[in-house]
């Protein structure tokens, strides 16, 4: 049942979380919480925030849009370390978990698949940047890198289409991950060492470093970190007899430079590369249990570097900005498909549609294995010239061009299986391709003071090259297929900015995005198209008193042709175009500071988002099968979107005060409230609300500072996301899903040193 018509005794608290948030409190929405953020003895409006927000500095609070800025000094008072923390703090964008490095996110709603597990061919809907260059797949999807949170400068989240400035994927929105920069003038550095300890799990230690060394003051200057991060373990499998088996190891660092000769050129260089191991899945059975059943372990290593060289120079009026970049992806997986495969193994696998005859019955197999690669690398040009300074008239033109080379082999065995043909090998196939993207851009402002006017767009042509090589297996024969597909499109973007007076903003916006158009990976390679959607926008701003902050906005969201992914009848991943989906909501955020040391932050959203068309769906599932299901299945306009509450909520209070020692204490909280969801789109399968209380208490002195937290106190077993798994065979296998629950309780004490 949908959250908004029973969600009982939990709902209740999100309402009145809710009410907090309406009547009384702050958001991080809008107002940024960065390393630069208004004190209590300095206002914010005394001290306005300016960020690159849309390729060109800003003040937040003139944006005509919904931007997050979560900032250093935020990320580091909550004790985040990576993304399952640092989307706690964005309501509206939905952290659907995956193992590593395999989560996906949705904002506002804009989702049709919420798990890497059925995800294969398809650029995702929202954009995940780094220092503004896109990491987010055109077409083979390889994985969502997850950064660690230290030494991070900032991560914006631009809600609704940035398809005019940053281009493909980013329908829902974007995020933008920035790092902290050398400094020129000063040595310093930081040191963080903190240990983990999960409820019913194990307990591991993690260590950060960060360094800045000016090499030529005031010219020239390098920051470099690296870190070596251990979550602990809280998923058992009791098929294999381990417990604590999904821990996981996160290993990398970070180089920036940054050289200015002169008051007008400046070169930014930056490589980073991270790294992380998880010996088993993060799944679960079912919901409120942390155990799996598998005879051996789902392993995965997912590694990604970037380079990046970017030079900004100011000619007399105008700005001059290169950004170059290579970066490469990693994910590979050595999987357990048992429970999908052995069931129908032993009694004969019906696979007719492909190959024409049945394969088997093979009584010995006990067992069945994916091993999956994943690699891409590619290389991006961003050529940019806009307005120096700020003043009535404001423009950016510029042009953009990206390759991406990707390649995956997926191997599928039958240990046992002992074919006179085939031996153990059931499915083998390798994928080879290029996407391509060429763009020209550009936006002008008006600003008149009170009134600004915007408009912008982006001219693209994107186009994908794809081969597919199968080698000869048991549902598999030996063939090569080449693939092309092109298409070329235009991505308006329009905007206005009012102020009523000191107190009041007003804005309006109507902005498109766009996806990738490609060819699925399922026997026959059908193509599908590019979608877009319009997403209409107005707001206010409020600062009715000094220390009070007040954000309203709502939107509406007019998706066409949504790329959604399903499964052919025999469990081949398909991506479809279908006819049309909406969605519209209301996002609420405020910050009230009513004494000095207590800061209350809150926000609330609420966001409807679900098909305008019937899905014909050829789904598979097993329990299809069991109820005799052998056509298609139609999943009815006006069903939900996946992946997404309707009601999101979070309080967040802080209060600093005097310690013993000249220390400065701070306690803070966040309350966090997620409403259900729906975990798939072709099914009924709903994943119930949830709340979590972290808790955390820090005290600093001289640089140095200790803190000790406990997030999800209450142990809440919410479900992050979930998925039935498509099967490949006939009607033996027995339908299941896969459940990614948050994590339990972790207590967590942290000792950091800043010099």
């Amino acid at each position: 049942m949908d959250d908004d018509q029973n969600i009982g005794a939990r709902a209740r608290l999100a309402a009145r979380v809710g009410l907090v948030a309406l009547c009384t409190i702050s958001g991080t929405p809008l107002v940024a919480q960065t390393s630069g953020a208004a004190t209590d003895s300095s206002p914010a409006q005394d001290a306005p925030e300016v960020t690159v927000i849309g390729k060109r500095l800003q003040n937040l609070r003139d944006v005509a849009g919904t931007v997050n800025v979560l900032g250093a000094k935020e990320l580091t008072e909550i004790g985040a370390k990576d993304a399952e923390d640092i989307f706690k703090l964005a309501p509206g964008v939905q952290f659907n978990k995956g193992s590593a490095d395999g989560a996906m996110l949705t904002i506002r709603g804009i989702g049709t698949n919420t798990s890497s597990d059925n995800t294969s061919t398809g650029q995702l809907p929202t954009g995940i940047y780094i220092e503004d260059i896109p990491f987010t797949d055109p077409f083979q999807y390889i994985s969502t890198p997850d950064l660690a949170a230290f030494d991070l400068d900032s991560v914006k989240v631009m809600r609704g289409p940035q398809g005019a400035l940053y281009g493909s994927g980013s329908l829902g929105g974007a995020v933008n991950y920035t790092f902290k920069k050398p400094e020129l003038d000063r040595v310093g550095g930081s040191i963080l060492g903190t240990l983990d300890s999960a409820n019913g799990g194990n307990t591991r230690a993690s260590g950060y470093a960060a360094l800045n060394l000016p090499i030529v003051r005031d010219v020239l200057a390098i920051r470099v970190d690296g870190q070596y991060q251990s979550d602990p373990a809280y998923i058992d499998n009791i098929g294999t007899g381990k417990t604590n088996v999904n821990g996981r190891t996160v290993k990398g660092g970070r180089a920036l430079i940054l050289f200015k000769p002169t008051d007008n050129l400046t070169i930014d260089g930056l490589y980073i590369y991270q790294e992380s191991h998880q010996g088993d899945t993060s799944a679960s059975i079912s919901p409120g249990v942390y155990y799996y059943s598998s005879p051996r372990p789902s392993s995965y290593r997912s590694k990604f570097g970037l380079a990046k060289l970017e030079i900004n120079y100011v000619l007399g009026p105008i700005k001059l900005t290169s950004l170059t970049a290579h970066q490469t992806k990693e994910r590979n997986l050595d999987g357990d498909l048992t429970r999908l495969l052995v069931p129908d193994a032993t009694i004969g696998i019906d696979v007719s549609s492909v190959v024409g005859f049945g394969v088997g019955p093979f009584p010995n197999v006990k067992e069945a294995r994916n091993v999956e690669f994943r690699r891409s690398n590619g290389l991006s040009q961003e050529f940019r010239i806009a307005s120096a300074e700020k003043g009535v008239f404001n423009w950016l033109v510029g042009a953009f061009g990206q390759n991406v080379n990707f390649h995956r082999i997926q191997d599928v065995t039958l240990t046992g299986a002992n074919d006179p043909v085939f031996g153990d090998l059931f499915f083998d196939v390798h994928r080879d391709g290029k996407a391509e993207e060429r763009a020209l851009f550009g936006e002008v402002n008006l600003d008149f003071g009170n009134l600004e006017l915007g408009a912008g767009g982006r001219w693209f042509n994107t186009s994908v090259d794809y081969r597919t090589t199968n080698a000869q297996a048991m549902i598999s024969a030996a063939k090569s297929k080449n693939y092309h597909y092109s298409e070329s499109g235009f991505t308006p973007k329009f905007q206005a900015r009012y102020h009523l007076s000191r107190e009041a903003i007003f804005y309006a916006s109507a902005s498109k995005g766009y996806r990738f158009g490609g060819i699925s990976s399922t026997p026959g390679n059908p193509t599908y198209k590019s979608d877009n959607l319009w997403n209409y926008e107005a707001g206010v701003r409020l600062e009715p008193a000094r220390n009070f902050t007040f954000d309203l906005a709502g939107f509406y969201i007019d998706w066409k042709n949504p790329q959604v992914t399903t499964a052919d009848q025999n469990g081949f991943l398909i991506v479809s175009n279908v006819g049309s989906a909406t969605s519209k909501g209301v996002e609420i955020s405020s910050q009230w500071r009513p004494v000095a040391g207590l800061r209350l932050n809150g926000t609330f959203t609420y966001i409807d988002a679900k098909t305008g068309a019937d899905l014909q769906s050829t789904r598979n599932f097993a329990t299809d099968v069991a109820g005799g299901f052998t056509g298609n299945f139609i999943v009815p306009a006006g069903t939900r979107l996946p992946g997404t509450a309707r009601i999101q909520a979070n309080f967040e209070p802080q209060f600093e005060m005097a310690g013993p020692l000249d220390s400065r204490l701070t306690w803070s909280a966040l309350v966090n409230y997620t409403g259900s969801r729906r975990a798939q789109i072709d099914n009924d399968l709903m994943l119930p609300a949830y709340t979590t209380v972290d808790l955390r208490v820090k005290a600093a002195r001289d640089g140095w500072e200790i803190g000790l937290a406990a997030s999800n106190i209450f142990n809440s077993k919410g479900i992050s996301s979930a998925a039935y798994s498509y099967f490949t065979t006939g009607t033996g296998a027995a339908g299941y899903a896969d459940y990614y629950l948050i994590r339990p309780r972790i207590i967590s004490l942290s000792i950091r040193k800043d010099f």
